[in-house]
């Protein structure tokens, strides 16, 4: 084991060789640096003084080199020969520190192993003793140990070689020629012998893209050439298609610089494998390396063939398309598809996708989408079937045996056409009739279907009794079928105040979803009495009175539950169609309106007991009538609570049947009254009865049904919500198909030809299907405003408007108006529909969706007509009702006049023209339905603010009622073939209606300004006449005495066209003029102030002392001249009339027929009709000059009646007024 002691001699030992070693190694190292340089310094100097060139400078390289070797090769051997073991250095440090009495070098003597197991002669006492010894001196003098070697030598060595190198460095640095000599010295083998070139061009550089490719058949490439170094004129590509022939192209240059250029060439199309290169002429022949472009066919669709199957309801035959892809057929097809590819195919994938849809359409009723195919192929050619449930887009995605798939496929078509249900059109009568007991009632029904019928019958019944059906179906599957049927009501044993229900049934012949069955709306036909049916007003003496308040017309609670009636069959209906919750509510609703119902007639009955007090037993009937009707109400409104529909209809029925006899009571009671009245109409117990009928009518006419829309235009709100309703649906499909253009304009740029070619054709189709409905729309609008508006326009404004356009000769009277919004978006919908580029077609859609929102919004307030508008179309519709009986009544009593003696009443039933007047006839009772609806929404609508509106709309609505039952009294008496007997009553209807039209016209807003401001107007409008009249008669001057040649050649001369138009605008000035004027006198001659003319009495007692009718209606105002009586007539606005009672209109009338019988041609070849027909414009517009200012006196003289009356006055005034009514009733009284 070793000792600490001996382990610590030999540290110290270690220690000491370390030192010496590092600084003999400083010192060595410093020398062999110093040689190295000055070497360097020697040979750098000695090769810039020989200047030996590159063979010296190589050989003096290598004697340098070698030296430089000799000088490290004595370096690493002095180093290796310095060695020395721990004698030694203890021998050198005896020798340098003598104080150590060789003790360091005899404890080397003995080691280790010498101490363990001892030594010949020596112990290991004294071993131990003598490393202690030697441990213990050197400790002593540890710094003389430690620095017993000099580093002095080794540091100026280090010194002296650093000097030497800095100034070796710094003769480099500062000596140009000493560094390029020490330089060429380094690396001599990199001397360039000095060149004899006259000029250097740097090399010229080729770069060729796209390089080698590969692409597919048919693909387009362009290649890019760029030269550096050089800027040819023209360079050529080479092609080579076939391995054997090159062919040159000149490349156009794109851009050039100073010293490169660019080029390009465009390959429309590559269809064969080709190798190409760049060539040109700079500096000798240059060219690019050749480069190849390699083609590949990736699998493509070459034909689609399409075989259909359509279903076998459809009656279609089978056909094949060739070359074709999309598809339009009925749902159901069965579509075997063949498809041809380009090449053989590995696997190939028939993909659906959904087509457009509605964000509204519920996905529930959509059929399953179509599950994607996989094609059955044989090499090229695939095959896949399918069914067509729904529209959609399918795709064909295929694989060739080398892993390419096809890119972009094409997107086809698929249309579904949609079964739709059978539809049924009720020709005859066409709504529900009163019919008299022995009638012979005849039903026309006109049935179709796309495909065929499987099912048209009619059931009829009479409450209480068996159901009647009747089969029309001729044969199975026919697409159209009119069936008719006789009901004979005699044998059907039915009374005044039964009724007979009708409906049909339908169902096409669909054998895959089943066929679709559509019932019919529910019909009534009311059995009226006989007597009623043919009772008529007499013309003139006292019978008349009492048939003011009475008609055939049923009540308004008959018209509710009727409307309750077939709001439950409609509901029972369509219970399968509806979730049970929207089928609660409409059961609530129907069940709401029969208690309502139910309770209202409860409270007519209780106010009749209390205000009447009948003797006679057929009122006391009337009450038990509505008393059972009350129960049936209940029952059915029960029955709805619980939601049996079918249950409620049969207490429905009965309520009804009770309801019609109830008021066939008060029917044969009113006639048996008229009858025994006699001369005084009845007197008290007539009027009782009168406020009997008013108060059940007006108590059961407050009841809505909520249930049903009405038809007519005067109800017009269903219809015109209906219309904005659908304008908001082509809005919405609109707004998407302007998004989808709008998409397609953004992403053209990524897309194919065909693709965007087939992807526009799709959009065009849906915008042309877009654009007939909205067209279709525009045309439903149009005839909806004609019908609801009078062609001639004969308000006092419209007519001013049109006669100072006329008198301008610039303006035209006949011009087109402007088109409408709808129209506007139509044509710009097919503009767009016609587009080749959908961001064109996108910016006319968005003009379209903008005009389809500005007729949304007219029509949505068009809707919220004001009462006075109501009014103005009331005024129009009475005169346009009035001009169609008159024609009416010319063309019965022609018909009367042309029938032979001898003729059945079936020959004359079954005569076409017969027919047609009864149509006529029917189409008049719709138009006075109309009107009712329209006066009733007057009233409805109207403000407590306007009583005087109200109350003349509520006497033109009494108005009404005799009308209804005369014009239905002479519809069934014409369809019985009874035509003389319809010729007199149509004369009364004419009478009836000329009072009817002076009550519409009193409603007219813009009749009701002063008489002055009228008559001035007419005034102004006769003066426009007179200078068109004027302006005319120089025209045709200056046309005779230019010539007949003149027309043609000189400008100065009018045309005969131009006198015509002229002409023409003069005609309906004077048109316009006659109508205002004969309006004025209709109205009845408003006196200022408010007083009427004393030829017409304010109302109450009229001739005969008849109570219960409105004033005027003893002696009817004619229009054209006095009927019956000898009542003064009043002139217009009051005014006296003309010499012989001839009124200012019938001056106007007669200037209209001169203006009217004569042509232009007649004014030229005779001037004197100018002056004969001046003369007259002048004395009427004299007149009527005169008349504006006679009342514009009498204005000023009534004027005060308007003036605010002062506070310390108004109770002597108010006094005054009060004792002077006293003594006018008082006067009154005793007359």
């Amino acid at each position: 084991m070793s000792t600490p002691t001996f382990d610590s001699l030999r540290q110290t030992l270690q220690h000491l060789r370390r030192r010496r070693s590092n600084l003999y190694l400083l010192k060595v190292s410093s020398l062999f640096a110093i040689a190295l340089a000055s070497l360097l310094l020697a040979s750098s100097l000695l090769g810039l003084w020989l200047d030996p060139g590159k063979t010296g400078s190589i050989g003096l390289f290598l004697i340098t080199s070698l030296c430089g070797i000799g000088l490290l090769a004595g370096f690493v051997v002095t180093l290796r020969r310095r060695h020395t073991d721990d004698r030694v250095l203890a021998h050198y440090v005896e020798d340098r520190i003598p104080d150590f009495e060789q003790r360091l070098l005899t404890s080397l003597e003995f080691t280790e192993e010498d101490l363990r197991n001892g030594r010949a002669g020596v112990s290991q006492q004294f071993i131990q003793q003598l490393w202690q010894d030697a441990q213990v001196h050197v400790q002593q003098q540890q710094h003389e140990v430690e620095t017993v070697t000099p580093a002095r030598e080794s540091w100026i060595s280090f010194a002296s070689a650093v000097a030497v190198v800095a100034m070796v460095v710094v003769l480099f640095v500062t000596s140009d020629s000493l560094l390029r000599s020490g330089a060429r010295l380094a690396w001599p083998f990199a001397i360039s012998e000095p060149l004899t070139v006259a000029e250097f061009f740097p090399d010229i550089e080729i770069s060729v893209e796209p390089g080698n490719i590969d692409m597919q058949r048919g693909d387009s490439v362009t290649i890019i050439a760029r030269v550096t170094n050089a800027t040819p004129d023209a360079i050529n590509l080479r092609l080579q298609d076939d391995n054997v022939n090159w062919r040159d192209v000149s490349m156009s240059r794109d851009g050039s610089g100073s010293d490169s250029a660019s080029y390009s060439y465009f390959i429309p199309a590559l269809d064969e494998d080709t190798t190409y290169y760049i060539a040109f002429n700079e500096r000798g022949e240059q060219s690019s390396p050749q480069y190849q472009i390699s083609l590949f066919d990736l699998p493509q669709i070459e034909q689609i063939d399409l075989a259909f199957d359509y279903p076998e309801y459809t009656q279609i035959d089978d056909i094949t398309e060739e070359d074709s892809g999309d598809m339009v057929v009925p749902e159901g097809t069965v579509v075997d598809l063949t498809i041809q590819f380009n090449k053989a195919i590995e696997t190939a994938l028939l993909e659906f996708e959904e087509s457009y849809r509605e964000e509204d359409e519920e996905a529930a009723n959509a059929p399953p989408a179509y599950e994607d195919l996989q094609l059955s192929l044989d090499g090229n050619i695939g095959t896949a079937r399918f069914t067509v449930t729904q529209d959609g887009v399918y795709r064909i995605q295929a694989t060739d045996f080398s892993g390419l798939e096809s890119q972009a496929p094409l997107d086809y078509f698929i249309r579904a056409i949609e079964d739709t249900p059978p539809e049924l059109a009720l020709q005859r009568p066409g709504r529900d009739q009163e019919v008299m007991p022995l009638e012979e009632v005849v039903l026309e029904v006109d049935a179709s279907d796309d495909y065929g019928l499987s099912e048209f019958t009619l059931n009829y019944s009479v409450v209480g009794s068996d159901e009647v059906e009747v089969d029309f179906l001729t044969e199975p599957n026919a697409r159209s079928i009119s069936g008719n049927e006789l009901i004979y009501l005699e044998d059907l044993g039915v009374e005044p105040g039964d009724f007979v229900s009708y409906f049909l049934t339908l169902a096409d012949n669909n054998t895959l979803a089943g066929p679709v069955e559509v019932i019919s709306d529910i019909y009534f036909l009311q059995i009226i009495p006989t007597d009623q049916e043919f009772r008529r007003n007499p013309a003139g003496g006292g019978g008349g009175g009492g048939g003011g308040g009475q008609g055939g017309d049923s009540s308004a609670l008959v018209s509710v539950q009727k409307d309750i009636i077939a709001a439950t069959w409609k509901l029972r209906n369509r219970q399968s169609q509806v979730s049970p919750e929207e089928f609660s509510s409409d059961a609530e609703i129907i069940a709401e309106s029969q208690r309502e119902a139910t309770s209202r007639a409860r409270r007519s009955i209780d106010r009749l007991a209390e205000r009447l007090n009948f003797s006679d037993d057929t009122y006391d009937a009337a009450v038990e009538n509505l008393s059972l009707a009350i129960e049936q109400m209940n029952t059915a409104a029960g029955e709805l609570e619980q939601e049996q529909v079918t249950s409620a209809l049969q207490p429905e029925q009965l309520a009804l049947q009770y309801i019609l006899k109830a008021e066939a009571s008060i029917n044969r009671t009113n006639i048996s009254m008229q009858q025994q009245g006699g001369g005084g109409g009845g007197g008290g117990a007539q009027q009782e009865r009168e406020d009997l009928r008013e108060l059940f009518e007006m108590e059961m006419g407050q009841l809505e049904n909520r249930y049903e829309t009405p038809n007519s235009p005067g109800g017009g709100g269903g219809q015109n919500q209906e219309e904005v309703d659908k304008l908001e649906e082509l809005a919405r499909r609109q707004e998407g198909l302007t998004r989808a253009q709008r998409n397609l304009a953004r992403r053209e740029d990524q897309m194919t030809e065909e693709q965007k070619r087939r992807e526009l054709e799709r959009l065009m189709r849906q915008q042309e299907q877009l654009s007939r409905e909205v067209a279709q729309l525009a045309q439903q609008m149009s005839r909806r405003q004609q019908s609801s508006q009078p062609s001639s326009q004969s308000g006092s404004q419209s007519q001013s408007q049109s006669q100072s356009q006329s008198s301008s000769s610039g303006s035209s009277s006949g011009g087109q108006q402007q088109d409408s919004a709808i129209q506007r978006a139509a044509q710009q919908m097919q503009e767009a529909a016609e587009s080749d580029s959908a961001s064109i077609a996108a910016a006319r859609s968005q003009k379209a969706l903008e005009n389809l929102r500005q007729q949304q919004e007219q029509l949505s307030q068009q809707g919220e007509r004001s009462v006075n508008q109501l009014a103005q179309n009331l005024n129009q519709r009475g005169q346009q009702l009035l001009q169609q009986q008159r024609q009416l009544q010319e063309q019965i009593a022609e018909t009367s006049r042309e029938q032979g003696l001898g003729q059945t009443r079936q020959s004359i039933r079954n005569d076409e023209s017969l027919q047609e007047l009864i149509q006529a006839q029917q189409q008049q009772q719709r138009d006075l339905e109309e009107i009712e609806d329209m006066l009733r929404a007057i009233i409805a609508r109207g403000s407590n603010e306007d009583q005087r509106l109200m109350s003349q709309a509520q006497e033109a609505s009494r108005e009404l009622r005799p009308i209804r039952e005369e014009m239905s009294t002479s519809s069934r008496v014409l369809r019985n073939g009874m035509v003389n007997l319809a010729v007199d009553i149509e004369e009364e209807i004419e009478g009836q209606l000329e009072e009817l039209a002076s009550s519409l016209a009193a409603l007219d807003p813009s009749n009701q300004g002063s008489g002055s401001d009228q008559i001035q107007q007419a005034a102004q409008d006769a003066e426009s006449l007179r200078e068109q009249i004027e302006a005319l008669e120089q025209q045709a001057l200056a046309f005779n005495e230019a010539g007949q040649q003149a027309s043609g050649g000189n400008g100065a001369a009018p045309s005969l066209r131009e006198m015509r138009e002229q002409l023409q605008r003069s005609q309906q000035l004077a048109q316009s003029l006659q109508e205002q004027l004969q309006e004025q006198a209709r109205s009845g001659g408003q006196q200022p102030g408010g007083q009427q003319s004393g030829g017409q009495q304010s109302g109450g007692q009229q001739q005969g002392g008849q109570p219960g009718q409105a004033g005027g209606r003893g002696g009817r105002q004619q229009i054209g001249g006095a009927r019956g009586d000898g009542q003064e007539r009043p002139g217009i606005g009051g005014s006296v009339t003309t010499d012989g009672g001839i009124l200012p209109w019938g001056n106007a009338r007669s200037i209209r027929q001169q203006l009217t019988q004569q042509d232009i041609e007649d004014f030229i070849n005779q001037p004197e009709l100018f002056r004969q027909l001046l003369q007259p414009i002048l004395e009427l517009e004299g007149a009527l000059r005169a008349q504006a200012e006679l009342d514009n006196i009498n204005n000023k003289l009534y004027a005060t009646f308007d003036e605010e009356v002062p506070e310390e006055y108004r109770e002597l005034v108010e006094e005054y007024y009060r004792v002077l009514s006293e003594s006018q009733g008082s006067g009154s009284s005793i007359q």
